[in-house]
């Protein structure tokens, strides 16, 4: 649309707008919610495009608003998500129907029985209140009292929802605004009084979410208020009812944050608030599997609040950490490939180790030691790399140790094999030195011979217990978990992007470049292609051995600079061709890095350059130009 609009076709002479136009007459009024849920994700796209008239938008607002208001859950949320994008471009047209949009909500939610049109005005009400800041601010008394009832709704989701709205509706209240403020936090305390009153499982689910808006919203106004709030948390944290048990327990570290004196400091039944909480937490992580992942991030957003108090705390939670990866190792083992992106405790343990590693810094080394192995069994994921990033940034000890895994990891989702081969003479004086990790461990324990191999159990003791991968040529945790690793597109696209987040410059990566990255420049898919190029590109302008214009990395920047030059003409997808010029531009452009026109300024590459002024996507052809 952009691309027209430049060329001077406006309105009904572009055809692409003018395409996407009738498509969303058509299908606005589709019973198919297939059908509607296109036609968001067209608003979605047009919302994006700058060059809009106003007449354009006023169509656009118009057949959102259709969609917004639907009697389908699915196309309604999609589309209060476009919405929220509208309001923070602050077209006209929107802006000027924030107040009607707020009254007609206002009004569903007293007035319509639709459980679907009460979730949808909810909805509407957050995201007007998340993006006007204080243009509605004169509505703010009559929000807290339409959402009130919704905080006790028999459906669960619409209590969440209403939670949502309550805390962007409190947000939006200014701090010096007292006159406001205080009548509306007094009335939401008396509320939330009323509905523990009740004594029924709706009264309690409100008076917790009431009681998190507050503390998060209130400032000093639950100062006051601060002990029957924690009493209220400690009182409903065994409910019976799973909805309130977990609502109790994620009150306490929201507690833990607003007050880490009084959290660490008010006495309850003869031990503080804290060694209260703490203890319970750790109690909880071991015994059932269903609370471990609540129990966990609660401990570790305390830990962040109240990092000095929670040393005594950090060898049990440890322990727990490294039993439940244990027991869950195992039964990855045994079930032959559950899914790390599904396992919702595995990717909990692996934030609160993250939380962990940010509260207490250089003093976790210690208890990493028997951990950072297990973390590798929970399979390559997002959670993965993001927690060992922190450990990295946090427990600068564990640096070296987790980019051999981290290697290892991609080099076996690459290629199969692992990045640092045996060596059996230097592994087993390291391994008699006490100087080796257990990831390499088993490797070492091949020069005992084949008899030792059982030794290095999932547990890490060399004892007892079932060795993940056993009997295969390697019984290492990290690469036998590894090689458990299904290679679908998404884990290659991670493993090169991983390759190119973390810094490895310590290693010599020359030959696994030529000869295993660069191949995936030739992959199917234009993401994996995407990723490779800069992974590569990333590896060769970060390494000063491959910046001289003589030497081992020579050879290597040639023909990574000669693949990317390839890429950049002869791939059939606009967005990798368009990645491969913009290496090719970094690497010109850097002044640390300009040694790299060597390699570019040869006549083949530069021929081939000058095929790229007739590309077809107008950002490819800019791009080359620089």
């Amino acid at each position: 649309i952009a691309d027209a609009e430049a060329n001077g076709k406006h309105g009904s002479q572009n055809a692409v707008y003018s395409e996407l136009n009738a498509r969303l007459v058509k299908h606005l009024g589709s019973p198919d919610i297939h059908d509607r849920l296109e036609c968001t994700a067209i608003i979605s796209a047009l919302v994006d495009v700058d060059i809009l008239d106003e007449a354009q938008r006023t169509r656009i607002s118009s057949q959102l608003g259709v969609l917004m208001w639907q009697s389908n859950l699915t196309v309604s949320t999609e589309a209060v998500g476009v919405y929220k994008k509208l309001i923070g471009k602050k077209w006209t047209t929107v802006m000027s129907t924030l107040e009607s949009n707020l009254n007609r909500s206002l009004e569903w939610l007293t007035s319509e029985r639709s459980e679907v049109l009460r979730m949808t005005a909810l909805l509407v009400i957050e995201a007007l209140c998340t993006g006007t800041s204080t243009a509605l601010s004169q509505f703010i008394p009559r929000i807290l009292l339409q959402l009130s009832p919704n905080l006790r709704d028999p459906k669960v989701e619409i209590r969440l929802t209403a939670s949502r709205a309550l805390g962007a509706c409190l947000g939006m209240v200014p701090s010096h605004d007292t006159a406001t403020r205080v009548p509306g936090l007094s009335y939401l305390y008396e509320e939330q009084q009323r509905f523990q009153s009740l004594g029924n499982v709706e009264g309690y689910h409100a008076a917790l979410l009431i009681s998190q808006e507050l503390i998060q919203h209130g400032g000093m106004f639950m100062q006051a208020h601060f002990a029957p709030t924690s009493d209220l948390a400690l009182k409903l944290k065994d409910h019976r009812d799973p909805v309130i048990h977990k609502a109790a327990i994620s009150l306490l570290p929201v507690l833990a944050r607003y007050s880490p004196q009084d959290f660490t400091k008010l006495n309850v039944s003869g031990e503080t608030l804290m060694a209260r909480s703490c203890n319970y937490l750790i109690g909880l992580s071991k015994a059932s599997e269903r609370d471990h992942a609540t129990a966990f991030l609660a401990l570790g957003q305390i830990a962040q609040s109240c990092s000095a108090e929670f040393k005594p705390f950090l060898e049990a939670v440890t322990r727990a950490i490294k039993d439940v990866l244990v027991q869950r190792a195992k039964f990855r083992a045994s079930a032959s490939g559950l899914a790390p992106d599904a396992d919702e405790t595995a990717q909990a343990i692996l934030q609160t180790i993250a939380m962990l590693a940010t509260a207490m810094g250089p003093t976790l080394t210690r208890h990493m030691r028997d951990i950072l192995d297990l973390m590798f069994t929970t399979g390559l994921s997002q959670g993965l790399c993001d927690s060992l990033a922190v450990l990295e940034r946090e427990v600068s000890q564990l640096v070296p140790a987790i980019r051999d895994r981290l290697l290892d990891v991609i080099s076996i989702i690459l290629v199969s094999v692992p990045f640092r081969p045996a060596q059996p003479s230097l592994d087993s004086l390291e391994h008699r030195m006490g100087a080796m990790s257990l990831h390499y461990a088993s490797q070492a324990s091949s020069a005992h011979g084949p008899s030792d191999r059982a030794s290095i159990s999932i547990n890490g003791t060399g004892s007892s217990g079932s060795a993940i991968g056993e009997g295969s040529e390697s019984t290492s945790l990290v690469v036998a978990a590894a090689k458990s690793i299904a290679v679908t597109t998404d884990v290659l696209v991670l493993a090169l992007r991983t390759l190119s987040s973390f810094d490895f410059s310590e290693e010599n990566l020359s030959e696994f470049v030529r000869n295993d990255i660069l191949y995936y420049l030739g992959h199917e898919n234009a993401t994996v292609r995407k990723e490779a190029i800069h992974a590569v590109s990333k590896i060769v302008l970060s390494d000063p051995l491959y910046q001289t214009m003589a030497g081992a990395g020579v050879e290597v920047a040639s023909e990574v600079v000669q693949r990317l030059v390839a890429a950049a003409v002869t791939d059939q997808d606009a967005e990798v061709r368009l990645m491969a010029v913009k290496m090719l531009e970094l690497s010109s452009s850097s002044s640390s890095t300009n040694n790299f026109d060597f390699h570019m300024g040869k006549a083949q590459n530069i021929q081939a350059l000058f095929l790229l002024m007739n590309d077809e996507v107008f950002e490819v052809r800019l791009t080359v130009l620089a």
